[in-house]
């Protein structure tokens, strides 16, 4: 299953690739604050947490 779920996340992640100009420097800089915010939601971390985080919209709005 895990592998299931693998091989859809980088079907993903190449499609975002190819519609995206991706910096290089704030791609590694996203990541660093992508496990800050995995640890802090103990690895529970939803779509509507990404777009509430990127709106930069309070987790209780």
């Amino acid at each position: 299953m895990i592998f299931k779920l693998a091989v859809e996340l980088a079907v993903m992640m190449n499609v975002v690739a190819a519609n995206n100009n991706i910096d290089p420097v704030l791609l590694e800089r996203l990541r660093g604050e992508c496990v800050k915010e995995v640890k802090r939601l103990n690895g529970s971390f939803s779509f509507d947490d990404a777009v509430s985080w990127q709106k930069g919209w309070e987790e209780n709005e």
